[in-house]
């Protein structure tokens, strides 16, 4: 047809190349339209889920049907802080009792007490003061509310804490600074105390030099 010798050799291997090549570009083409119309299928998947996230947030913004708006289970907590500043100064890790409207004593033991159904701190320090007996006053001393000092000054003693040591009759340095073990061991226990926590904060030697730095060391 155009001239050329079927048998040649040269020529079969033209006519396999162009085939070849013919091959190749109806193959890129099938490729191409293979991936053109799956990127325009992801498109309108993309601008699809787009319109739906618009509209959901334009009902969420106008409160609209449909819109379901989650939120945490709050639940109260049975305790908190006085001050939520006061870990980080104090080291006080006692916390302050949240004093509810209907407080209930699952054990019964201060519900049909009037003075301290509506407070359960007035209970907690109630408890502690019936305590104080076990103490021994006649070593680390005696002392009254007008002669407190700040015990708060001591790292580790909060609010809470200070008015759990005021129910025993432990106001001042002094009386700190002279426990022994036996009144750390036992002081802990009655205020419900972190264990070893006296001993770590080393209330005794902070106690002297609060007492002697106010009073002087003759004291």
């Amino acid at each position: 047809m155009f001239g050329l010798d079927p048998l040649s050799r040269s020529v079969a291997v033209t006519e396999i190349l162009l085939l070849l090549a013919f091959i190749a570009f109806v193959g890129w083409l099938f490729g191409r339209l293979v991936l053109s119309g799956r990127v325009s299928s992801l498109r309108a998947a993309v601008a699809k889920q787009k319109e739906e996230l618009d509209e959901c947030r334009r009902a969420k913004e106008t409160g609209g049907p449909g819109t379901v708006v989650r939120r945490p289970a709050e639940t109260p907590p049975s305790f908190v802080h006085a001050d939520p500043l006061l870990p980080a100064l104090t080291l006080d890790d006692t916390p302050e009792i949240l004093v509810e409207e209907n407080p209930t004593d699952l054990s019964g033991s201060y519900a049909d007490d009037p003075a301290t159904s509506q407070d359960p701190e007035a209970a907690v320090l109630s408890r502690i003061a019936a305590r104080a007996d076990e103490l021994n006053f006649d070593r680390i001393g005696r002392a009254a509310a007008v002669e407190a000092d700040d015990l708060k000054d001591i790292v580790g003693v909060g609010p809470f804490l200070e008015r759990k040591l005021h129910s025993l009759g432990i106001y001042t340095f002094r009386q700190i600074a002279n426990f022994t073990k036996e009144d750390i061991d036992k002081v802990n226990e009655i205020v419900e105390f972190f264990p070893g926590r006296i001993e770590r904060d080393n209330w005794v030697g902070q106690s002297k030099q609060f007492h002697e730095r106010k009073y002087g060391a003759s004291s």
